[in-house]
């Protein structure tokens, strides 16, 4: 008895209209990059249900991305410094979620970003990354996109409204224009969030 009131408590109807704030973290990397780094993550989404199982969702979020590069002073390797490269986005995540028991739902979808803001920082300086780039590339018609796509596909777990998300980035756009390397976004998201009904 205990377990079919847990279910039907677990249960959206279609029509049923949620928005959920949510915050996290991040974990992310460039394809070219030596080390991931530790982000900040947090937005609202709105989710609609089209049967009991199906729904889909869209937000907005704000990511913090970006890597580590390890800069080496000695020949042999023993001394080097972190420089870490700053990439902010403004995201619109949009998945469909299908839920495979109560609470428990796979998502797969699309998200595209707007960078906000890119910097490379090395101990107490920061540099932006666009005036970074016109230094090293003189002349050249390198740029960064301000414009990111990628594919987020994870999984969600539901208890009383509390929901922890679990998925990965998977970066489709270059990073560079105009570069001759394709250097795209790679992310892992962890959020918690909780279910309000409209």
């Amino acid at each position: 008895m205990l377990m079919a009131t847990l279910t039907i408590k677990a249960q959206y109807e279609e029509g049923d209209i949620l928005i959920q704030p949510r915050v996290g973290v991040t974990i992310s990397n460039v394809t070219d990059g030596d080390k991931s780094k530790l982000n900040v993550t947090y937005g609202v989404d709105f989710e609609r249900f089209l049967t009991d199982q199906l729904s889909f969702t869209a937000g907005v979020l704000f990511t913090d991305q970006g890597c580590k590069y390890e800069i080496y002073y000695d020949t042999d390797g023993s001394q080097y410094d972190n420089t870490v490269m700053n990439l902010y986005y403004g995201a619109i995540p949009i998945t469909a979620n299908y839920y495979i028991l109560p609470g428990l739902a796979l998502k797969a979808g699309i998200q595209p970003a707007f960078r906000v803001k890119a910097n490379i920082q090395h101990g107490n300086e920061k540099l932006d990354f666009d005036k970074m780039l016109s230094l090293l590339f003189p002349g050249e018609d390198v740029k960064m996109n301000t414009f990111d796509l990628s594919f987020p596909v994870g999984l969600s777990f539901e208890y009383n409204r509390v929901t922890i998300d679990a998925r990965y980035n998977i970066g489709v756009t270059k990073l560079l224009s105009g570069s001759t390397g394709a250097i795209h976004n790679k992310v892992f998201a962890i959020t918690l969030g909780y279910k309000f009904s409209l």
